[in-house]
């Protein structure tokens, strides 16, 4: 059925748009790029973003920006000789909470372009404003308080949408361009993200599609905790008032609550300039935080940490434990049920799943400066002294732990400072300057961190921090090659560390998987709705109703089949297919399970003792 068929992923993200060309065994064929600063260096942007007038917080793109991408990258795509003839299903990850804002004519714009021209100079009309907010923009502080103020406070918005309020955030983004462009609000015809703007030019049908409904919770917009969801009426009146409220939620359109429902087929466009196959299909487009949850296909109670400049935890649950520290966001790959309010039937578990989201500043710029500071740069002299006095057995003592909040902090909101104690009894801790043994101030900022993501990850998972562990994370970014930190990471989250592997058949061996998260995991999705619409259109209603999940590890087990014995014994090969552990808990893991409420203590102390 799917013999030779290939799916294509797009990731529209801040300083580029990629494509991920997968199999229908889902692996990576290729990847290509268009690189924003670089390839349109006429839009004189740096890091794919422009900025405001000094002081004003403003960070945006231009909207045309990622249209004459996609026309470079489908140019791109054909050089390079990819088979557009059997692409059957794709799908796009956006960054998330940037907002583009369609003209009233763009949907006559939309149905007819003319294959023999690139697409970008004919949607020059399409759109109602010039520009894309992105997600550094700090400017909507006041709309922030207002829709703050409209529902209670921080902790009734983050149990309504899944987040307190952020400046970011697509709701406070809306309210403020209404409240200085008026004119132009009201000239708007619908309001999409990135990922629907990406899926609506992939369709060109002349229909503006509806917003995923994992993205649309990182709007402060969606209702997450009515059993039948939709938008939040009290945020659409705050910012369009109680006669505008209507008005707002249709420029936002019916959201897709499938994340694998068939939205349209690849658009006459394509299929004229490129050669697409009028059978591809196209699927929800979906953020990009989102699109990563899906291409580790992380089960409930896994997580990922993103150890980068900053750091990014995200929690797979069933529960929805909402707190205005973190995000929370629907599964990005969930079947509708026959009707919203049936949520029994829901993937036929009869629960819904969720993945939550913390975000910290206080990521490898902290374990950077710690190493610059007392280790003379050097990453094997700040590991030489986590591994000299890392806990070696269950009844080791964890009495040193350190705060390094160089910036102020997302989590805890506001920290800022640098606080070291030493002390097994939080109340008489001595707060020092330095650590006698200084190999102590690497192994103390590397289980502080470890130690509030598991305290708060278990606040996700059960309600109450620390009380419930991850059964595995993946660890991604550039410091997730740091054996140290992920055997500290293992430890204290008292769980194995995972990545992704790739079998390299020319050379016989495993490897790490280098491939874009964000295109790979939409690409996955594509290739799940693909196969659900096959299935639905010769009456298999079982096979159109199988669980995200459940088909990825159906394919991801035939391939194993398909690789034989000698991938399976070659060195580092997977404990499961496509992923390896590599590292589990030590045996001096339970010290931190011993350690946890005393380093919880501490840190309430922390930020009493702020200045």
């Amino acid at each position: 059925m799917t013999n030779g068929a290939l799916f294509l992923g797009l990731d529209s993200s801040t300083q580029a748009l990629k494509a991920s060309l997968l199999r229908s065994d889902l692996s990576v064929v290729s990847e290509i790029e268009v690189r924003f600063d670089a390839d349109l260096a006429h839009f004189s942007t740096k890091g794919g973003v422009l900025h405001g007038p000094e002081g004003s917080g403003e960070v945006f793109s231009p909207v045309m920006q990622p249209v004459e991408a996609l026309d470079l990258l489908c140019e791109r795509m054909k050089a390079a000789g990819w088979d557009f003839g059997s692409i059957r299903g794709v799908s796009a990850a956006g960054q998330q909470h940037a907002s583009v804002y369609w003209s009233q004519s763009a949907s006559k714009i939309l149905g007819s372009l003319d294959a023999t021209k690139p697409m970008a100079p004919q949607l020059e009309g399409a759109f109602s404003r010039g520009i894309i907010p992105n997600w550094q923009d700090s400017s909507t502080k006041p709309e922030c308080r207002a829709m703050t103020a409209a529902v209670g406070g921080k902790t009734e918005l983050a149990q309504l949408t899944g987040s307190s309020a952020h400046t970011r955030f697509t709701g406070a983004q809306i309210f403020k361009f209404r409240n200085d462009d008026p004119k132009a609000y009201a000239a708007t015809s619908r309001i999409s993200l990135v990922s629907s703007f990406i899926t609506t030019l992939m369709c060109a049908d002349g229909e503006v599609k509806g917003i995923d409904e994992s993205d649309a919770c990182g709007m402060n917009l969606w209702n997450m905790s009515s059993p039948t969801r939709g938008w939040a009426q009290p945020i659409l009146e705050a910012i369009a008032g109680k006669d505008g409220a209507e008005d707002l939620a249709a420029k936002l359109g019916t959201v897709e609550t499938d994340g694998g429902r068939v939205v349209g087929n690849i658009g006459r466009w394509f299929q004229e300039r490129y050669g697409f196959s009028p059978e591809c299909v196209v699927v929800p487009g979906t953020g990009d935080n989102p699109a990563t949850f899906l291409s580790l296909v992380l089960r409930e109670s896994e997580g990922l940490v993103s150890l980068g400049t900053s750091d990014v935890v995200l929690v797979s649950t069933a529960a929805y434990n909402p707190h205005p520290e973190f995000h929370a966001f629907f599964h990005p790959a969930m079947i509708a049920p026959p009707s919203v309010q049936d949520t029994s039937a829901r993937e036929g578990h009869g629960q819904l799943r969720y993945f939550n989201m913390l975000v910290y500043k206080s990521g490898s710029l902290a374990r950077e400066h710690v190493r610059d500071q007392y280790f003379d740069k050097s990453w094997d002299k700040f590991n030489e002294g986590v591994e000299r006095l890392r806990p070696k057995t269950a009844d080791d003592v964890i009495n040193r732990t350190a705060f390094w909040w160089l910036l102020p902090d997302i989590i805890p909101a506001g920290a800022h400072g640098v606080f070291k104690y030493e002390g097994s009894d939080a109340a008489t801790a001595k707060r020092v300057e330095a650590f006698e043994d200084v190999g102590a101030e690497s192994l103390a900022i590397l289980e502080s961190q470890m130690l509030n993501y598991r305290s708060r990850s278990g606040a996700i998972l059960s309600g109450e921090a620390g009380s419930v562990t991850l059964s595995r994370v993946y660890a991604t970014g550039g410091a997730g090659k740091n054996p140290s930190i992920c055997n500290i990471m293992s430890d204290a989250l008292g769980c194995p560390v995972s990545k992704s592997v790739d079998w390299d058949a020319a050379k016989g061996r495993w490897t790490d998987a280098h491939w874009n998260d964000c295109s790979v995991g939409v690409a996955y999705k594509a290739r799940w709705g693909w196969e659900r619409h096959v299935a639905a259109q010769k009456g298999d209603n079982a096979r159109a109703s199988v669980p995200f999940d459940d088909y990825i590890a159906e394919i991801r087990k035939a391939r194993k089949a398909a690789l034989g014995p000698a991938a399976a014994s070659a060195p580092g090969a997977p404990d499961e297919e496509g992923v390896r552990n590599i590292v589990v808990p030590g045996p001096g893991a339970p010290a931190y399970t011993k350690a946890i409420s005393w380093w919880q203590a501490l840190e309430a102390r922390a930020l009493s003792e702020m200045e």
